[in-house]
């Protein structure tokens, strides 16, 4: 009676059309007899739930719940983890359009086949003829550099780099829309879409990039010329104001209550006009430095090339990061 229930749950995943009573009760079959422990025994409890949620799961699965089926055969394979249970996590996937995760999944399950027990191998010989149905699905992505590449181009696939040469370069890629980028220095970062269908098949792409315009390039060194004053303007003007807040602090402190010494009427004077020019002349000079990093960061922004330059440079993880404090 076991034999036959754990060779059921893989002919569903097979497309064989049975009833939905009959999935109910292959589920709960399989759920009172998951075999084969892959992890650590568990608790009588915590099995029977391992069971129940199965059950869940299973119904999850064929109602097309797919988010939630397979989250909940997740955590019954944290409990007890068996080919069965390998295998659906393997279909729910293949049903939420992560093809190549579902292929690999059915691969390492075919894989293990000499090891598993009699009563699941006929489940690991699906799984094989699940890996050849999907290698048939899959996309191909060809990859190619266009000929006068630059040899610093920089390419990524939904954020993932990926070497790309003027020799294709194939990739698996599941169905649906990928991003296909591209970055070097001095040229235009360029972005394109490349959909591809659940039909198995190749598209090739052919990865173009633009060198940067002499315009570009001169709003970038104006850009960083910009910045760069501006924060020694910035710098300047906090200076002027503490030596205006120390020139003060000096008068106050050769002026107590207010009464100044006659001998040292000259210094405190010249003190005092140096605070009011300072306090003013500070505010002036750090408002303009502001402005001028605010134009600089403008043409920044605007030329793609100093967008690329400031993606290369990213802090490690936990390491130093330097900011400027307005």
């Amino acid at each position: 009676m076991r034999s036959r229930s754990m060779t059921s749950s893989p002919a569903r995943g097979h497309g064989r059309d049975t009833s939905r009573r009959r999935g109910f009760a292959v589920a709960l079959v399989l759920a009172v007899a998951l075999p084969a422990p892959l992890a650590f025994a568990q608790s009588p409890d915590e099995l029977q739930a391992a069971r129940d949620l199965f059950q869940e799961a299973f119904k999850d699965e064929q109602e097309q719940r797919y988010p939630d089926a397979l989250e909940k055969f997740q955590r019954v394979a944290k409990v007890k983890e068996s080919a069965s249970v390998r295998y659906r996590i393997a279909t729910v996937l293949a049903g939420m359009g992560r093809l190549r995760e579902a292929r690999d999944m059915y691969r390492a399950l075919a894989a293990t086949r000499a090891s598993l027990p009699p009563s699941d191998q006929e489940t690991a010989d699906s799984a094989a003829e699940k890996v050849v149905e999907l290698d048939g699905r899959i996309p191909k992505l060809v990859l190619r550099a266009q000929g006068d590449a630059p040899p610093d181009l920089r390419v990524t696939v939904d954020g993932a780099p990926v070497p790309v040469s003027t020799t294709p370069r194939v990739l698996d890629l599941d169905p649906g829309e990928h991003i296909v980028a591209a970055t070097a220095r001095g040229f235009e970062p360029a972005e394109h879409t490349v959909t591809l269908a659940d039909a198995g098949g190749e598209v090739a792409h052919t990865v173009t990039i633009r060198r940067e315009s002499a315009l570009a390039r001169r709003s970038d060194t104006l850009g960083w010329i910009a910045v760069g004053g501006g924060a020694a303007l910035l710098v300047a003007g906090s200076v002027l104001l503490v030596a205006r807040e120390d020139t003060i602090q000096d008068i106050e402190a050769a002026c107590p209550g207010n009464v100044c010494p006659t001998s040292r009427r000259a210094e405190i004077e010249s003190d005092r006009d140096r605070a009011h020019l300072f306090g003013p002349l500070g505010v002036s000079v750090g408002l303009v430095g502001l402005a001028a990093v605010g134009a600089g960061v403008y043409l920044l922004v605007r030329s793609p090339s100093a967008v690329q330059a400031m993606a290369l440079v990213r802090p490690a993880p936990g390491g130093m990061r330097l900011a400027l404090s307005f």
